[in-house]
């Protein structure tokens, strides 16, 4: 079908989020051919959607999720037998079906959210790659939402998400082995684990235990590149930073504060640094009785939250781009929430509301070399747009008043995922501190 979004307030993400007033925006096969004045689009044809006094963003970018979970609080995540009943289940017929339904619910929430592309970093089993599968098919109630999936991360045993969410080996030619196998299956890069995280951590002040040599990074990294694909790294430590920068990972996912030669090689790659606030701010600063966490991961947690923003001010300063994700999964990180990253990185960081929502959009299609496809509401791109009641230049908050919306051409009306009040109100209690 062809639209056109009418007398439209364009915000430009690609010059500095610039205000184009009374645009129209002609959308056909999914693609935007044509952004004018208003009034002088030739409307036989196509469906007028009246954005007059709205404005227009382009469609979120979440560049680092996993589906499988709500963000609900739940002891089952910190391990133990509750966890490996779990864990069971999902092997079975009936568990897999439930993991789909999971899977594809949390999907349709990020896209009701406002996100038209979501980067997938760790799931059970391949259920992101079969519901890309799907998705991409025009299947299903997330059709529209683009997908790059990891499939399951890799790591040594006893490393991050070691038996849930990432598959493991303790040698060289095993771990390369477990990313051809994860290349065959579908995926669009390569996770790994290279350190620890606040929910595993066995000491207090030690949240980013390394666990990943420096030559297995490196074959895992070389043999990924060779066949052609990226490669994300969870790191939370600066030892952890430097043994992936010098690996050869692409991306530094959550961070911490690097050294000199880290930072320089990350640059020479053209890497990127992805922050994660969603999970850290809660597990820093709201009570381990609402966390259903102890107090050794609120205190790692603060830990994770100085050195994610040290990580990202230093790419800042070397001219390394900055992405965002929101950890969707984690206790509180739902899948619906990425406006309220989008908030976090403009307050944790100092960036003000137009780079935060470059980092959310241009930013994070270039973090994930989508830029040419999507990111800006510009021609000849994918018709990835949201069109919002309030100006986000003025509160970010509007990001969540999604007057409509489209997802590779998918037109949306009035787009609202459920919600968990009690989760809502702790986190809207925790902005009012920030």
């Amino acid at each position: 079908m062809k639209y056109i979004v009418s007398d439209a307030n364009l915000i430009d993400v690609e010059r500095g989020c610039a205000v184009e007033k009374h645009r129209d925006i002609v959308v056909d096969g999914g693609k935007i051919v044509r952004i004018c004045a208003h009034g002088e689009a030739d409307k036989d044809g196509c469906k007028v959607i009246d954005a007059s006094g709205k404005f227009v963003v382009p469609g979120l970018i979440n560049a680092h999720v996993h589906l499988f979970g709500t963000g609900m609080p739940s002891k089952i995540l910190g391990g133990g037998s509750a966890q490996q009943k779990v864990l069971a289940f999902v092997k079975t017929k009936l568990g897999a079906k439930v993991l789909s339904a999971l899977v594809a619910s949390s999907a349709k929430k990020q896209l009701l959210s406002g996100v038209t592309t979501v980067r997938t970093v760790g799931d059970f089993y391949g259920s992101d790659i079969a519901l890309k599968r799907k998705t991409d098919a025009g299947k299903g109630g997330a059709k529209g939402l683009r997908m790059l999936v990891s499939g399951m991360a890799i790591t040594v045993p006893g490393g991050h998400g070691a038996g849930t969410f990432a598959r493991t080996s303790d040698t060289v030619d095993g771990l390369v082995a477990l990313v051809d196998e994860t290349v065959a299956e579908g995926a669009d890069l390569v996770k790994i684990c290279v350190t620890g995280g606040v929910m595993d951590a066995k000491k207090r002040g030690e949240p980013g235990e390394v666990k990943m040599t420096f030559e297995q990074v490196k074959a895992v990294c070389d043999r990924a590149h060779a066949l052609g694909k990226k490669v994300a790294a969870h790191v939370q430590s600066t030892e952890g930073v430097r043994i992936a920068a010098l690996g050869g990972v692409d991306t530094i996912e959550h961070g911490a504060a690097p050294d000199e030669e880290s930072v320089k090689a990350i640059k020479e790659r053209g890497g990127a640094f992805v922050v994660t606030y969603s999970p850290a701010l809660p597990f820093a600063r709201l009570s381990p009785d609402v966390t259903k966490m102890n107090e050794m991961c609120k205190f790692n947690s603060e830990i994770v939250l100085q050195g994610m923003s040290a990580g990202a001010k230093a790419a800042f300063v070397a001219g390394i781009d900055v992405g965002l994700g929101t950890d969707a999964s984690c206790p509180f990180c739902t899948q619906y929430n990425t406006w309220r990253e989008v908030v976090y990185v403009d307050k944790m960081l100092g960036v003000g509301a137009a780079k935060a929502l470059e980092i959310a959009t241009i930013g994070n299609a270039r973090v994930l070399g989508i830029d040419a496809v999507t990111g800006s509401v510009a021609e000849g791109k994918s018709a990835d747009l949201l069109i919002l009641k309030g100006d986000p230049l003025e509160d970010l908050r509007a990001l969540r008043d999604i007057d409509g919306m489209m997802a590779q051409g998918r037109y949306i009306k009035r787009p609202r995922p459920s919600k968990m009040k009690n989760i809502e109100a702790q986190l809207d209690e925790l902005a009012e501190e920030l």
